[in-house]
């Protein structure tokens, strides 16, 4: 291309004016983050007079590959019209960032916290407490419908003969999703839902389609208050319940330095909140559904891994660990914890005729995911009665218990002490 800048006979650009004015463009470009074509005629920039096809080439393939590299880095530099908001994960030097348009569409400050509600290009409405994601209205179905729909199933398949409608509680959730999901059942007779925070409930109310008319249906009993006191009144109550469901934020979280933050969610965690929730679903031979953090930061699997082991010595059987795809939380992974309360013998196959369930049933290296105690028949009738979903169906139920083996080898490791490896 310089070759074609020679001098010109015409009074032309020289070479050494092209280097110039090149140098001059290489600065510019570093600099900014846009070169805008229209703010100067090129050939007025470049000195190129009509007439001379070979300096106008050369000069226009030149401007075109500096300006290409930063044309492309366009969208790693949000306009200031744009909120960044990053998820970090200290403990593994993770960020991950989501850009939002402003200006936000609600913005409210409650008791406990900044409560803020943007739209975004590709994920929609996104939901955020004191800048922490929340939910996008893209993939919030991935976790929501999962945590509702999972241990309803459970029950469902578990216990053929019962028709009773079922009382469920719902601790935490504020935003409406998961209830919404569960008033998809006719046999649902009545839902407690418990969240600490009237004002999260208001906002999701105003502008999240599925929680518009959600606590106004007649089996849904909304209380704001606290979870862990909630559910230690309804113990001394003797109540009792077909299936608990806990949507709670994260107990904790790890600095660089390696120091543990305690978050108030934490007491949603404790052994002694455990029991409790055993107590009130023991009776009804219940299912217990709770969010269990992701196994990709070290000290969550940790947790993960001593949280089974929690679970099963209260009295919980079937104590899995499940997972979940879902973009917009850190590692694009998250996991839930499904446990029945009572006794069972998960020896017998059902529907041991059927192709499906036989390979359900057959041998693998770790029995307790089997699920050959599910009535698959079932669920996948009252699946195809349900009104439509956007992430759960019978095979992803089953399926969502398969785990890289690192992470089952971890999760299902009896022994006293986990490695941090």
């Amino acid at each position: 291309i310089l070759n074609l800048l020679e001098p010109q006979r015409n009074g032309e650009a020289t070479t050494a004016d092209a280097h110039e004015k090149i140098d001059w463009l290489q600065n510019t470009t570093q600099q900014t983050t846009k070169v805008t074509m229209t703010d100067v005629p090129i050939n007025e920039l470049l000195g190129v007079r009509r007439g001379n096809s070979n300096s106008s080439l050369a000069i226009l393939l030149i401007l075109a590959l500096l300006v290409l590299p930063s044309a492309i880095a366009l969208p790693n530099n949000p306009t200031s019209e744009s909120k960044r908001v990053d998820e970090e994960e200290e403990e593994i030097g993770y960020i991950q960032t989501l850009l939002l348009n402003t200006p936000a569409v609600t913005t409210l400050n409650s008791t406990y916290q900044k409560i803020e509600v943007y739209e975004s290009d590709h994920f929609g409405k996104v939901f955020l407490l004191d800048d922490c994601l929340q939910l996008t209205e893209r993939d919030a179905p991935h976790y929501n419908e999962m945590l509702a729909h999972v241990p309803v199933m459970e029950y469902l398949a578990s216990n053929a003969g019962i028709d009773e409608q079922l009382d469920i509680l719902v601790v935490g959730g504020g935003d409406g999703y998961v209830v919404s999901e569960l008033l998809k059942y006719p046999n649902v007779g009545s839902i407690d839902h418990v969240d600490l925070d009237g004002d999260v409930i208001s906002v999701s109310k105003d502008h999240f389609p599925w929680a518009k008319s959600v606590w106004d249906n007649a089996k849904v009993n909304l209380v704001v208050g606290d979870g862990a006191q909630f559910v230690k009144e309804q113990v001394e109550k003797n109540k009792n319940y077909h299936v608990i469901i806990q949507d709670a934020s994260d107990p904790f979280w790890i600095r660089y330095d390696g120091s543990v933050v305690i978050l108030p969610s934490h007491v949603l965690y404790e052994e002694e909140h455990f029991q409790r929730m055993h107590r009130l679903l023991e009776a009804k031979n219940g299912v217990l559904m709770y969010q269990a953090e992701t196994y990709n930061i070290p000290s969550n699997l940790k947790e993960i891994a001593k949280w089974r082991k929690v679970l099963k010595s209260i009295g919980f059987g079937r104590v899995r660990y499940g997972t979940i795809a879902i973009s917009t939380y850190p590692t694009g992974q998250i996991g839930f914890f499904a446990s029945h309360a009572g006794y069972y013998d998960d020896h017998t196959c059902i529907n041991s005729d059927e192709a499906t369930a036989d390979a359900l049933c057959s041998e693998i290296d770790n029995p307790e995911i089997t699920l050959n105690w599910m009535d698959w028949k079932k669920v996948s009738k009252t699946f195809h009665d349900l009104e439509s979903t956007k992430y759960y169906h019978p095979r992803i139920h089953r399926s969502s218990f398969d785990l890289p083996l690192w992470v089952e080898k971890t999760v299902y490791n009896d022994a006293k002490e986990i490695s941090d490896e």
